[in-house]
């Protein structure tokens, strides 16, 4: 046992504690859960309170678990050199699950200490105890089944299973959103709940709030009880899947783009830039942290947007307007995470090269604009014209995209990490903390021009020739830094 625990607390050194402790994440988790706690304690029993609780720290570790915290759910990449060491096999499953355990159990008492002091006076003492330990046992059988998800997932071809971890993160995260903005309108459904209704029986933290409920445990609570069995039978195997191994990034979409990646070559790409070019363009979608963080990020605030558009009515069609312009909004997201590798260390090769950071940036710039921009504003201009009309779609999709072309080459020029070149953990070290204000002027910034374009251009042929001047403005400054001489 004595090797265990050194083990956990060796394992713990590396992932949170120290300089590395995610104090910033943790206190979100407090802040986050005594608002909405606050919120709904004075207007629900104690059973539609428990519901609540528990489902803040359910939410708020299913996306890191998927995202930064994924690598929990893997095996440990130094299991070879510590089993060197004078340790079993065994040794090292069970400190494996011991560190999972204790990291996803301090996520979730980040929410569940604020929720248990701020809980109803009809709940008691034994009941806020009561709440902690179902909201731990609760977010160790989401971690299990989560394992249990990987092995699943490393057994299907190709890239089949990462995609798939993308679409998930994606889709919880919006249920997350959805949840917190949507949910509060159904408080009062919420305060009559007795725990024998039907629909209870898909939603997890009613089955774990089964011991506050007026019903009693009843079925939802043999279902917590069934699933906490499982939990520990799949710690108990501990089937850890292995580190993801380098996969091809050829992909349907790598297809589709592959005329557009010629073309950019041929006419935008200097030869002193192929070279970046070639590795940002290749290496970004086989980063799996990259992937994992930017394409929700990405996606889910263009789908509420597309949600809520209306083309029926004047204000809807301004939505629409709103929906080609956000790409332009959230590319300070998109540049950084382009640092995010999992292999830094490996950055010595691109940095003995003789290459310049100005030519790297313009290489990597170009990159992320036929791997990501085309491939969104592509989606978003189909989008617009499928659902609302063709003629807004060919009115201002131009004008967007040249919108989001100036954009990226502003922040580009604005400075720019070194391209795969940081550990997921530390993306926030290379960026200053102008972030926010940046991200707050952009979306403002594309909230104008999206209004003044939707009012203002109208023609097709109009925005066609600001695109058709933009994308000759874009070529010439591409030759004059090719032929300006290197520092």
């Amino acid at each position: 046992m004595n090797r265990v625990i050194a083990l956990i607390r060796a394992q713990l050194s590396g992932e949170v504690l120290g300089e590395r402790t995610p104090v910033a994440a943790l206190a979100m988790q407090v802040v986050v859960a005594a608002l909405l706690c606050l919120l709904v304690r004075g207007e629900v029993g104690a059973y539609g309170y428990v519901v609540v609780a528990l489902s803040i720290p359910l939410a708020l570790t299913a996306v890191p678990l998927l995202g930064e915290l994924a690598p929990l759910l893997r095996a440990d990449p130094a299991a070879e050199w510590v089993g060197a060491q004078p340790v079993s096999f065994r040794d090292l499953r069970l400190a494996r699950v011991g560190t999972l355990l204790t990291i996803i159990g301090l996520l979730a008492l980040a929410a569940l200490v604020p929720a248990a002091l701020l809980a109803p006076g009809t709940l008691g003492l034994q009941g806020r105890v009561l709440l902690v330990l179902a909201g731990v046992a609760q977010t160790w059988c989401l971690a299990a089944a989560l394992l249990a998800l990987q092995v699943v997932l490393t057994r299907l071809p190709g890239r089949g299973g990462e995609s798939f971890l993308v679409l998930l993160q994606t889709a919880v995260f919006l249920c997350v959103l959805v949840g917190a903005l949507v949910g509060l309108r159904y408080l009062p459904v919420l305060e009559k709940l007795t725990g024998a209704e039907a629909g209870l029986l898909v939603f997890p933290p009613a089955w774990f709030a089964s011991f506050a409920a007026p019903a009693g445990w009843g079925t939802p609570g043999m279902i917590a009880g069934a699933v906490v069995l499982v939990s520990l039978l799949i710690f108990a195997l501990a089937p850890f899947p292995p580190a993801p191994r380098a996969q091809s990034t050829h992909s349907v979409l790598s297809t589709v783009l592959t005329p557009f990646r010629k073309l950019a070559e041929l006419l935008w790409v200097n030869d002193s830039e192929r070279a970046p070019f070639s590795f940002v363009y290749d290496a970004l979608p086989a980063e799996r942290d990259f992937v994992l963080r930017t394409y929700p990020l990405v996606a889910a605030p263009l789908l509420f947007l597309a949600l809520g558009a209306d083309p029926s009515n004047l204000e809807g069609e301004g939505l629409f307007a709103l929906l080609l312009f956000a790409p332009a909004a959230y590319l300070p997201f998109v540049l950084m995470h382009v640092p995010t590798t999992a292999t830094p260390a490996a950055r010595w090769i691109v940095d003995t090269a003789p290459l310049d950071e100005q030519t790297e940036d313009q290489g990597a710039m170009k990159a992320i604009a036929v791997r990501l921009l085309v491939p969104l504003y592509l989606g978003i201009g189909a989008l617009v014209m499928t659902t609302a009309s063709v003629d807004l779609g060919l009115r201002l999709w131009p004008i967007a995209v040249a919108v989001g072309l100036i954009t990226l080459r502003v922040l580009v020029a604005r400075g720019m990490a070194r391209p795969l070149s940081t550990p997921a953990n530390d993306l926030m070290t290379t960026w200053n903390d102008g972030l926010g204000g940046t991200l707050m002027a952009l979306a403002v910034l594309m909230t104008l021009i999206a209004v003044a374009a939707w009012r203002t251009i109208p023609s097709p042929a109009i925005s066609w020739a600001i695109l058709g001047a933009v994308v000759v403005l874009e070529l010439a400054l591409s030759r004059r830094t090719n032929a300006s001489p290197a520092h």
